[in-house]
């Protein structure tokens, strides 16, 4: 009988929480390097020992899941230092430019 490779399920509850949360400062980008990590070990675990693991699409979801939710926090993360930076430069010019 199979059991599921150490990490994969995890790997993709992760992914999936990472996108959810991608809004959160640092929570996504966390969850989302947690999920591509955690992802890596389950695939190298099942492509080691297939007959004794199973999960490789799990952790392939995961790792997807982890990628989009990390990127998208981070690009949203970026927009806010923009934009606090040119709230910033405004009120210091005094908002005429």
């Amino acid at each position: 009988m199979k059991t599921n490779a150490p990490g994969a399920v995890s790997s993709l509850v992760c992914g999936i929480i990472s996108v959810v949360l991608c809004w959160v400062p640092i929570g996504g980008l966390v969850l989302g390097i947690i999920a591509i990590v955690a992802s890596g070990k389950a695939r190298a675990a099942v492509n080691s020992n297939p007959d004794a693991y199973e999960g490789g699409g799990m952790a392939v979801g995961g790792l997807v899941c982890g990628i989009v939710g990390t990127v998208s926090s981070a690009l949203y993360n970026i927009f806010w230092v923009i934009g606090f930076i040119a709230v910033g430069a405004a009120v210091q010019h005094g908002g005429a430019y």
